[in-house]
């Protein structure tokens, strides 16, 4: 009886230690009203970010990474949101993920696994092997991180096909000479 009691109290305090921590959840939501934010929709969020960061602007006006890095903005805007609880559309590029937003405390302690699986079923890639959420100090920084990622990928065909089209170079059939036109 006394073993199972204390399996149930060691339980319970791992729970705790997992757990988000509703309290500053409250206080960082309202840190960001605080600070007269308003909420933005998945369209301004992205404008927001897209005019933070060079790589971020130079994907979503690309023509061929434009619905890429738009994608992955708006499954930030939304599962983040889901992840740790905070109003996203009062989140802001600069904003510390520790200091200002305080993520490891507001989430589940296993929320990058969510995010895994969510982002593989989302953009088909697995960012296990490469996504630290430590080596980013601000939101943006992850954002860029993540769109990155996704345009890298998904631009590699548009590269190759760019490259295929261009008149002056064009690839001879396997066992012959690449011959240049003019």
């Amino acid at each position: 009886m006394t073993i199972s009691m204390n399996n149930l109290l060691s339980s319970l305090e791992a729970y705790a230690d997992m757990s988000p921590d509703l309290e500053i959840r409250q206080q960082v939501n309202l840190w960001m009203q605080a600070r007269g934010r308003r909420p933005l929709s998945v369209v301004e969020w992205c404008d927001v970010f897209s005019g933070e960061s060079a790589a971020i602007a130079e994907a979503t006006q690309d023509s061929a990474t434009k619905n890429a890095a738009k994608s992955v903005l708006a499954f930030v805007y939304q599962f983040f949101g889901d992840y740790s609880g905070l109003a996203f559309s009062q989140v802001r590029p600069n904003d510390s993920l520790n200091r200002d937003l305080h993520l490891p405390l507001v989430c589940w302690f296993d929320w990058t696994l969510n995010f895994f699986d969510d982002f593989l079923t989302q953009f088909d890639m697995d960012l296990s092997d490469r996504f630290d959420e430590a080596e980013f100090s601000t939101i943006g920084e992850m954002v860029e991180f993540l769109v990155v990622q996704v345009v890298a990928e998904s631009a590699a065909p548009v590269v190759l096909e760019r490259l295929s089209t261009r008149p002056y170079l064009h690839l001879a059939q396997p066992g012959s000479a690449i011959a240049l036109a003019a």
